[in-house]
């Protein structure tokens, strides 16, 4: 078993676009966010886009070497709560300006940037520079990828991700994104956690089904994610799971939702992982099997 507890904030701000104290305001309000999310014991809180595009302009965007006061409060605050921040940030590098995600580790130390690939026309015109591709960070909670906002309508950018095999992409837009943040999680086998600009971000199984949302009621949403999983396709395996049950009874979950057709199974304690019971029981993983289709369906396709 590895639990990550994640924190998806949602962006509510009463500052005004482009008015002279709108940096200000933001950063306080993204300051007292933060802070109230001290104590509940998390390992990873991503923050939205509207920090970025609301709080900061070009001309303000901050650099890693010269943090500003963004990048400033994403680093005290991770190193004083030690917990992964996945801050959102205009960032400059190289000269060039980026809407970017800032990933803090539990020291307060940037271990990672993401720059969204796919800017939006007005991004473009505002002078921002798109990212060169999929990032993931190796962490001690977990492999972490960044997507932003416009992204996600993007199937090459997704692509990259499932290559890479994040376990967490960590998506902070002002757009929901709808079926395919769902999408995105399913196909990228990954946990999800969304910090929007408006209801219904927060956390995703790699099923892309809600653990908890931000709503009406609750603009943060705080859940748990078991990182020691693997996804299998019911074909071939299914018949070993009563086995894998009864003699693991309570230290395997598996669980198979009723419309999709692969299973995920978790490791509940810590003396194997979820792969050991792939070995043990010579369970055929999921993204084996769908490369071992496409394989086999075009020799014989070729010999037809």
């Amino acid at each position: 078993m590895k639990l990550v507890r994640a924190a998806a904030v949602q962006f509510i701000s009463r500052a005004v676009r482009r008015a002279p104290d709108a940096g200000q305001i933001v950063l306080q309000e993204t300051r007292d966010r933060l802070e109230s999310l001290r104590g509940y014991g998390l390992d990873l809180v991503v923050l939205p886009e509207g920090v970025e595009s609301l709080g900061q302009t070009v001309e303000t965007a901050e650099e890693m070497d010269k943090p500003g006061p963004f990048l400033s409060l994403y680093a005290e605050w991770a190193a004083a709560n030690k917990c992964f921040v996945a801050g959102s940030v205009k960032l400059r590098e190289n000269g060039r300006p980026h809407n970017s995600i800032v990933f803090f580790d539990r020291q307060g130390k940037a271990v990672g940037r993401y720059h969204k690939c796919f800017l939006t026309r007005g991004e473009r015109e505002s002078g921002l520079i798109p990212g060169a591709g999929p990032v993931v960070v190796d962490t001690e909670i977990g492999r972490l990828g960044g997507a932003i906002c416009f992204d996600l309508n993007f199937e090459p950018l997704r692509q990259g991700y499932r290559a890479l095999k994040p376990d967490i992409l960590c998506f902070a837009s002002a757009y929901h994104g709808g079926l395919m943040q769902a999408m995105w999680a399913y196909d990228c086998r990954s946990f999800f956690v969304a910090a929007l600009g408006c209801q219904d971000g927060g956390v995703l199984d790699p099923f892309g089904r809600p653990l908890a949302m931000t709503h009406c009621y609750a603009t943060v949403a705080r859940a748990a994610m078991n990182l020691d999983r693997i996804m299998v396709h019911l074909d071939f395996n299914r018949d070993k799971f009563p086995a894998i049950e009864r003699k693991y009874l309570g230290k395997v979950a598996i669980d198979i939702p009723p419309s999709i057709g692969p299973a995920l199974i978790y490791s509940l304690t810590e003396e194997f992982t979820a792969m050991d019971i792939a070995r043990e029981f010579d369970l055929l993983l999921m993204d084996d099997y769908m490369a071992e289709s496409i394989r086999d369906n075009d020799a014989v396709r070729v010999r037809a």
